[in-house]
């Protein structure tokens, strides 16, 4: 009994842990405008990436996050570059012409990186519309998007998307939602085929 008990309050301490707010901060944009994360919350989801110029691994993830917001109304993606002061120029040239949909904001000397231990950069942070951070990823993969909008669409009260990639040997919970089919039991597509994901076979 004891150790159950031990375990319930691992469990509650590190789902606490986990819900962190991201600092609150006010960053330059490209114009040199002032911008608050209050009033960047509030609308969805907030992705926020910290980037640099001189990382390749950054601008290979900006498509893929740009693919993000345009799927969803809702969310807002803010790039933050940790560019040094005499490199900035060289972050704004490169983002221009891209018509990426992001808000682009630079903390220079680091205050908000060093408040959430950025010391390399891509670091990506998802919050809620409240401003917790609900993941934390550092680096960039091709494919990791996928696991971003799959919290994305969670906060959203969307179900997983059709073809998400789900690789299970059998039809994984979101399938068996999807076809109206309860675990345990034999799921049947609703139309005589395949199951939601692409990957389930």
């Amino acid at each position: 009994m004891k150790i159950q008990i031990l375990m319930i309050l691992a469990l509650l301490l590190s789902a606490t842990l986990l819900a962190e707010p991201m600092p609150e901060f006010k960053l330059a944009d490209e114009a040199g405008k002032s911008v608050s994360l209050t009033e960047l919350l509030g609308k969805g989801p907030v992705i926020v990436d910290f980037w640099a110029d001189y990382c390749q691994p950054c601008k290979q993830a900006m498509p893929a996050l740009n693919s993000l917001v345009q799927s969803y109304d809702s969310l807002t993606v803010v790039l933050i570059s940790i560019d040094a002061p005499k490199a900035q120029n060289k972050a704004k040239n490169f983002l221009k012409g891209k018509d990426y949909k992001f808000v682009t904001l630079f903390d220079p000397d680091k205050m908000l990186a060093n408040k959430l231990n950025v010391t390399e950069p891509p670091h990506t942070f998802i919050l809620d519309k409240t401003g917790e951070i609900v993941l934390e990823h550092k680096g960039f993969t091709a494919g990791v998007e996928k696991e971003y909008e799959m919290k994305i669409r969670s906060l959203l009260g969307l179900g997983a998307e059709k073809g998400h990639g789900c690789q299970s040997e059998t039809p994984c919970a979101d399938c068996l939602r999807a076809m109206n089919t309860e675990p345990g039991t034999d799921p049947v597509p609703k139309e005589g085929g395949a199951s939601p994901c692409n990957g389930c076979r």
